[in-house]
């Protein structure tokens, strides 16, 4: 398996490698605000709030658009699942180029519309997507999934993705366990577990773990051609975090230690999970296979009342909408 995510790997990383300084959707965490009120208070004055009440109220908003950026990162990452229960066969390999589209619903986060004092200080944004240069409405992910199946109806797979318009690609590895596979009166059934790591941005840590029940049946069309409608719960547990960052990087000079060390923090840890179903249609006609699935987001909400600094005051996620094709061979 190694050797074929070698080659694969390397020509999604040359095909995406940014031709500048950055990507359009490149983002830089440290516009979303700082995470907490001391930061916000040791800001200087031009850029600072007018009240440790501000502060503090501004810091949680931060923490919110946190929230919402990496639950939509991690919906966007672990979209695609494109896989019938079935694993497959003994000696069976899978190689599968894949594309995914997301909804993402970016706008105001945040009640204060805080404006800083001081001749052209900027106001500080409430959209938790903080990218370089444009706002997203979906984020399409391209990847490359390659599985193995194993004996005792137990499949192996590694996909790798990349985020169009970004310098951000995540790493999968999954394991899928048939209960139920090849009987004529039943269906296929299979559980699915999958680690998603995403990688490329240095100040984010992102990283999901996922449970799924697929269920699916085969029907044979002709001697060449067979239809697999396939249909999945799936649960999955969301870890953001991200590294120590100054949030006030274009503080008057000369700027001490101890001013800088005021200024950066990090965003603690979030933990969250997220439910999706998935339903889809795959195609397979001789060593091709083709499918096509959507998947439904019902919307969560983050975070508990009272979690203070070191946690995430309540935060709504809203319902979206993904789909996702693939291409491939059976082998």
């Amino acid at each position: 398996m190694r050797r074929l995510l070698a080659p694969l790997a390397a020509v999604l990383a040359l095909a995406a490698t940014p031709a500048g300084a950055g990507e359009p959707l490149d983002l830089d965490l440290t516009r979303l605000g700082a995470p907490r009120a001391s930061i916000w208070l040791a800001i200087p004055a031009s850029l600072g709030p007018p009240s440790a009440g501000d502060a503090a109220l501004l810091a949680s908003e931060s923490r919110s658009r946190f929230a919402r950026l990496a639950t939509d990162l991690a919906l966007a990452w672990t979209s695609s699942l494109l896989q019938p229960a079935s694993t497959t066969g003994h000696s069976g390999f899978q190689v599968d180029l894949e594309a995914s589209y997301t909804g993402v619903s970016h706008g105001v986060v945040g009640a204060t519309g805080y404006t800083p004092s001081g001749a052209g200080a900027p106001a500080f944004p409430r959209d938790p997507w903080q990218t370089r240069s444009m706002k997203p409405n979906e984020l399409l992910v391209t990847s490359a999934h390659v599985r193995k199946a194993l004996p005792f109806s137990i499949e192996l797979g590694g996909r790798l993705s990349y985020l169009s318009q970004s310098s951000y690609f995540a790493a999968q590895v999954e394991a899928k366990w048939a209960l139920l596979e090849g009987y004529r009166l039943f269906p296929d059934v299979a559980l699915r577990g999958a680690y998603t790591l995403a990688l490329g941005q240095r100040d984010l840590d992102l990283a999901t773990m996922e449970y799924g029940l697929l269920v699916s049946k085969r029907f044979g069309t002709s001697a060449v051609m067979a239809l697999t409608p396939y249909a999945a719960a799936r649960l999955t547990q969301l870890r953001a975090g991200s590294e120590e960052m100054n949030f006030a990087p274009d503080q008057p000079a000369p700027a001490t230690p101890a001013e800088v060390a005021a200024s950066s923090g990090a965003f603690p840890s979030l933990r969250a999970w997220l439910y999706r179903t998935t339903a889809g249609l795959r195609l397979t006609s001789s060593a091709v296979s083709l499918a096509a699935e959507v998947t439904w987001f019902g919307g969560a909400t983050l975070g508990e009342a009272g979690a203070g600094e070191d946690g995430y005051e309540p935060v709504k996620v809203p319902a979206s909408l993904a789909g996702a094709v693939k291409f491939g061979f059976e082998f």
